[in-house]
C-alpha cells in the first residue's frame, strides 16, 4: 500500500503564498485602490452629470481625486473648498447634498458688505437676467453690476460712475432702489439702454435645496461593484508579471 502526505507538500505551497503576499500584496492593494478610486470619480462625475443642468467644468473640476501609494493604499475623493477667484464648488454644492439653505455666494457678500442687501437674504435671479451657456448668470455681467453699485441706490451709482457727464441722459446702469421707493420689490435693477427698467435680481430669504446630489450613496454603491474584482485583478496581473520575468 502506497501512502501520500500532502500535508508537505501544502507546507510549502502555504510559504510560496506567503512570500507572494508579501510581495505583490502592497503593490496590487495599490493598484486595486487607484482602479477602484477612478471608477468612483467616473461614477461621481456622471451622476453630477444627471442630476444637474449643463454643469460647468469648474463644478465638474471640484471633485477632486488623489492617488493612494504603497503606504497608504486608500484614494480619497472629495469636493474643493477653496475657489481661488471663484467660488468654491464645495460650497454651493454641499447644500445640493446635505439638502438646507446654501451659503452667500461672493457677489452676495459684496452687497451685504456694502449695505445693499440686508446680511439675511440673497440675491435670486429674475427671468430678465442674461444666462450663459451653463444657465448661470454671467461672470463679466456680475463684475460690471458691481462696478456699477458703489453706494445706495442711483444717486450713488451716479455719483460714482466713471466718465459720466453733467446733465447728460443716464442709461444702461444698475441700481438698487431707495428703501422709501414702494413701487420696486427689493433687488438689483437695471436701466438698460433702451430704458426700460427691469429687476435683475431680488432679495430674499435663505432658498431651500433638497437632496438631489447622492455624493456618498453613489460612492458607496460604486465601491462595492467594483473593489474586491478589482483587487483580484490586481494580486494576478502582479503575479503574471512575476512569472513572466526572466
Amino acid at each position: 500500500m502506497l501512502q501520500f502526505d500532502i500535508r508537505t507538500n501544502a507546507r510549502d505551497v502555504m510559504l510560496q503564498m506567503q512570500q507572494l503576499q508579501k510581495k505583490h500584496l502592497p503593490q496590487a492593494m495599490m493598484d486595486a485602490a487607484n482602479a477602484t478610486g477612478r471608477y468612483i470619480h467616473a461614477a461621481l462625475r456622471s451622476e453630477m452629470s444627471e442630476v444637474f443642468d449643463r454643469p460647468t467644468s469648474w463644478t465638474l473640476g471640484g471633485l477632486r481625486f488623489k492617488l493612494a501609494t504603497k503606504s497608504r493604499p486608500e484614494v480619497n475623493i472629495w469636493l474643493e473648498d477653496f475657489g481661488g477667484k471663484g467660488t468654491a464648488s464645495g460650497k454651493y454644492l454641499t447644500p445640493q447634498i446635505t439638502g438646507g439653505a446654501r451659503k452667500h455666494k461672493r457677489f452676495e457678500r459684496a452687497l451685504i458688505m456694502k449695505g445693499l442687501m440686508p446680511a439675511g437674504m440673497f440675491a435670486v435671479p429674475t427671468k430678465a437676467a442674461p444666462l450663459d451657456a451653463y444657465g448661470n448668470v454671467p461672470g463679466p455681467f456680475i463684475v460690471r453690476m458691481l462696478s456699477d453699485l458703489r453706494a445706495f441706490g442711483e444717486q450713488g451709482y451716479r455719483a460714482n460712475r466713471r466718465g459720466a457727464r453733467r446733465g447728460r441722459k443716464r442709461s444702461n446702469y444698475f441700481f438698487v432702489p431707495f428703501k422709501a421707493d414702494k413701487s420696486k420689490k427689493p433687488g438689483i435693477w437695471w436701466h438698460m439702454p433702451n430704458d426700460m427698467i427691469v429687476p435683475i435680481f431680488i432679495f430674499t430669504t435663505a432658498p431651500r435645496y433638497a437632496k438631489r446630489y447622492d455624493f456618498y450613496g453613489v460612492a458607496q454603491r460604486a465601491y462595492e461593484r467594483v473593489s474586491r474584482r478589482f483587487l483580484e485583478q490586481a494580486i494576478a496581473a502582479r503575479v503574471r508579471m512575476d512569472n513572466s520575468a526572466p
